[in-house]
């Protein structure tokens, strides 16, 4: 059987060592899943993996151990129960999140309130090279927000962006560029225009971060203070 490797990633299913045999990677929004959700996971781990079930450290879910075969089972499944799977390449990723107000006594904002609204209007969304968000909801910064292409923290007087993060071999600390945002439209307006400058000038698989650090943040600064 011919494996089309490359149409397999973009449907979720990504090439393990082993010949033939590919991880799942479940698409989670905000860190946090259902009962449900966990049930089709398991069943899944169960019918066509090897009953194992990883927790990425960007807090997706990932099923290894899918024979090549069986992929088409799998999807199936994911289809009845309406669940997302990852998306790689040149994309924007799915956001992650610690728990913010809606349950941690710190938090300031509602982190997968958030998290959830960003991922429903641009999870996908094709870009010149992959983009990660994460939301945290206060100084603790349990999401590690500054090690993102956008990071998000709440505080007292709304939400602080950071830009240009990123984490791996060439490690880059995020950095703010305007004043705090007081309200949630506000952050997603931002984003948005953020997108659009990114879409329009990175070269592609340039990350927003190397991207800032060749044309400047001034633009860019610019732009966000003028359509906020």
């Amino acid at each position: 059987m011919k494996i089309d490797a490359a149409a397999l990633k973009s449907k979720g299913f990504f090439e393990q060592v082993q010949k033939g045999v590919f991880s799942l990677r479940l698409c989670v929004s905000g860190g946090m899943v259902s009962t449900e959700f966990l049930k089709k996971a398991i069943e899944i781990a169960e019918n066509h993996g090897n009953g194992q079930i990883h927790v990425t450290t960007r807090q997706q879910i990932e099923i290894p151990f899918i024979p090549a075969e069986k992929i088409e089972a799998v999807q199936q499944v994911l289809h009845e129960a309406a669940i997302k799977t990852f998306i790689g390449g040149p994309r924007m990723r799915s956001v992650s999140a610690c728990f913010g107000a809606a349950v941690c006594k710190f938090g300031k904002i509602d982190t997968r309130a958030l998290a959830q609204a960003v991922c429903d209007k641009h999870f996908g969304q094709e870009l010149p090279a992959k983009l990660k968000i994460a939301v945290t909801g206060c100084k603790n910064n349990c999401a590690r927000v500054e090690a993102n292409d956008i990071g998000i923290r709440g505080a007292n007087q709304g939400y602080i962006l950071y830009f240009g993060g990123c984490f791996g071999h060439e490690p880059q600390i995020g950095k703010t560029i305007i004043p705090a945002l007081p309200k949630q439209e506000d952050v997603l307006h931002a984003l948005e225009k953020t997108l659009d400058f990114f879409t329009r000038n990175a070269a592609k698989g340039e990350r927003l971060g190397k991207l800032l650090g060749r044309v400047g943040v001034d633009e860019l600064k610019k732009i966000l203070e003028q359509s906020i």
